[in-house]
């Protein structure tokens, strides 16, 4: 993925996490997204929860610049097994409804939104959840 996207994706997400609401947002349309998602995110604490999203999210974008195997892709083997179905078994279909969810809560928190900027989040997001996909 060309750098330029991955830095539109970073300036982006900086710009909506500066923003108030952003994280609480992408949660609240998350959990009335579908039964499944609210049945995952019972009893769990929001607020730890949106930091671990956070960390996430820069996690994912600076995996996608390395290589297989390099440190930059050192988390994600971590956060796939979480997410995997020997942990939390999030089902693999519930990643477009992460990923639309998040777009949308970008969208509306980033005075800067695009189509491009639209476009970094989305591939962005894209290899991911395609990584999460790969080991459930």
């Amino acid at each position: 993925m060309a750098s330029t996207l991955t830095d539109a994706f970073l300036a982006s997400l900086k710009r909506c996490l500066a923003a108030p609401g952003f994280l609480a947002g992408f949660y609240d349309r998350f959990l009335t997204s579908s039964n499944e998602v609210r049945e995952k995110f019972r009893g769990v604490d929001m607020q730890q929860q949106a930091r671990v999203l956070e960390d996430s999210l820069y996690v994912v974008a600076v995996a996608v610049q390395g290589e297989e195997g390099s440190l930059a892709r050192g988390d994600l083997p971590r956060i796939a097994e979480r997410h995997s179905r020997r942990d939390l078994d999030v089902h693999p279909e519930l990643y477009d409804l992460w990923v639309r969810c998040l777009v949308e809560a970008a969208r509306d928190h980033d005075p800067q939104w695009s189509d491009d900027v639209a476009t970094s989040w989305r591939e962005t997001l894209a290899f991911g959840v395609e990584y999460m996909r790969r080991r459930y």
